[in-house]
């Protein structure tokens, strides 16, 4: 079961610097998680399906609506999606935010007349606030739970919003599409090796560094707890097995994927341990 992210992000790519991007860090430091096409969309993914899955997967559409968006293709189709789901469902979800040229996107798009909207030049963090509030529930922080995944090397982050009935390895895999890393890697020399990715809660990165090598590559998570660090050995085990905790932040740290070679009969050698180390 995947759970829903907060937001799906529908903008035209030419507003993604100036605007965009600035809300996504304001999002992301009030830990409203969201689906924007930069981090969810990789090279050689059909975008369609990608578009699709991010507008089924997330509570709420935010239409980021400005001269460029009113002029592309791929955003209005969004919106007129965005716009069917509602209708169909009759609850809200669609969120009107016009970045600029506010006459203009009104003439274009009268429906939105009659939808509550609210203008960019409220500035990031305040709209982020509110967006914050609006998509905090009861219902969502009983049964659902904020976990970011940071890049330990660009700052990057990944918010979500997630049961813990998830497995580990979904959790992995959504951070590693969120911050656009690979499975493989490139020492320099004539062979890419395998590698897995392990989540360490930032709260056990000492019992992390005291595991030997070999320890390490046997895990898939660490979580602390008041009890000491807990470990995730087996991609299947859930979140709760490993005692979620709201707000957790996760590192991934990579480790060479023995089972890969073990299974295809293969080595990395030395020289692929020492890169890792």
């Amino acid at each position: 079961m995947e759970s829903l992210q907060d937001l799906f992000i529908c903008h035209a790519g030419l507003d993604k610097k100036r605007y965009i991007l600035p809300l996504a860090e304001a999002l992301a430091a009030e830990g409203v998680t969201f689906w924007l096409d930069s981090m969810e969309i990789g090279w050689g993914d059909n975008i369609a399906l990608r578009i699709n899955d991010g507008l089924r997967g997330s509570r709420f559409i935010l239409l980021c609506l400005s001269r460029y968006f009113i002029k592309r293709c791929w955003p209005e189709s969004e919106l007129g999606a965005a716009l069917a789901i509602q209708n169909n469902s009759g609850i809200k979800r669609v969120l009107p935010l016009i970045l600029n040229s506010k006459d203009e996107v009104l003439e274009q798009y009268p429906l939105l007349c009659n939808i509550a909207y609210r203008e960019y030049d409220l500035g990031p963090q305040l709209l982020a606030r509110e967006l914050a509030t609006l998509v905090r529930s009861p219902k969502t922080s009983k049964e659902l739970f904020r976990v970011v995944i940071e890049s330990a090397h660009t700052g990057r982050l990944c918010n979500l919003l997630v049961s813990p009935i998830v497995s580990v390895r979904w959790l992995s895999q959504k951070g590693q599409s969120g911050l656009g890393i690979s499975e493989y890697a490139d020492p320099g020399g004539f062979v890419n090796f395998k590698l897995k990715w392990v989540l360490v809660d930032v709260k056990a990165h000492a019992e992390w560094r005291a595991l030997s090598r070999s320890q390490q590559r046997r895990l898939r998570a660490v979580l602390a707890s008041g009890e000491g660090a807990k470990f995730a050995y087996s991609d299947s085990d859930k979140l709760s097995d490993i005692g979620i905790y709201d707000g957790v932040v996760f590192h991934l740290h990579a480790v060479e994927d023995e089972d890969y070679y073990e299974h295809y009969g293969v080595g990395a050698g030395e020289e692929a341990d020492a890169a890792l180390d």
